[in-house]
């Protein structure tokens, strides 16, 4: 059935819904677009493709060659799948390794570094935001900086030390007119041998990491995290799915 005329641009915003926004496409032009019913099966298993927001996204034919979701069939095969907004590049990788900026789980990002990831929220559409760790401050210093911006935060558990961060959430793009919150909640802890650690309850020093801002705007500022003494190696995960998977890393060690 024929369905009309769409822009190069919708249309690989149709495919890769996940990772890639129509701002990120170079050029555009038309072309006709076909749905016959197309279904996926892997294995003997029909794949219902959908969309980050849960709804079923159907495949469709452009001049004789047959578009799939992205996320579906990756998912499917077991791939996560990373968007490099400076490059425009997508990544498949398995879980874990690196994604298009060549960072992942197993390889974090230094201090210092920025990376890109796209997401997606019933409130805010489908959105991307750039992340950077500006500077990381552990034990001792940590602790009095934390102590000085407020008398009454309690000192780390035993075996353990605060982390002070300071991070740059930039918007980069959002399909709705929205203004995106950004706070530490968006950020999980790990430790060396990749198991989470609880949020921390502290007042942060100010300027704290915490603010909205639309297309264009970021928000700069401080919060804390609680790790082991004696980990050698923790890093800090943002903009991860509900189970983990995805996400961009960053080491916290200088």
């Amino acid at each position: 059935m024929k369905k009309g005329f769409v822009s190069g641009m919708i249309t690989m915003l149709l495919i890769v819904s996940l990772v890639g926004t129509a701002a990120a496409a170079s050029g555009s032009k038309t072309a006709e677009l076909f749905y016959r019913n197309i279904k996926i099966v892997m294995n003997g298993n029909q794949i219902t493709p959908k969309d980050p927001n849960g709804n079923v996204v159907e495949p469709f034919i452009i001049e004789g060659t047959t578009y799939l979701p992205l996320r579906a069939v990756s998912g499917a095969l077991g791939l996560e799948v990373g968007w490099d907004d400076a490059t425009s590049t997508i990544s498949l990788s398995s879980p874990g390794y690196a994604n298009a900026t060549g960072y992942g789980r197993l390889n974090p990002a230094p201090i210092g570094t920025a990376q890109s990831i796209s997401l997606s929220s019933y409130s805010y559409g489908e959105y991307t935001v750039s992340v950077k760790l500006n500077e990381v401050i552990r034990g001792a210093e940590a602790w009095q900086r934390i102590k000085a911006a407020n008398k009454f935060n309690a000192e780390p558990a035993d075996g353990c030390e605060y982390i002070l961060i300071n991070a740059t959430e930039t918007i980069v793009s959002t399909e709705k007119d929205v203004a995106i919150s950004c706070s530490e909640y968006g950020f999980s802890t790990y430790s060396a041998t990749y198991s989470k650690y609880e949020s921390t309850s502290v007042v942060d020093p100010d300027p704290v990491f915490s603010g909205d801002a639309f297309s264009g705007g970021s928000v700069t500022g401080w919060f804390v995290v609680e790790v082991s003494i004696d980990d050698y190696n923790p890093t800090l995960a943002f903009g991860q799915d509900y189970n983990g998977s995805g996400g961009i890393w960053f080491s916290l060690v200088k």
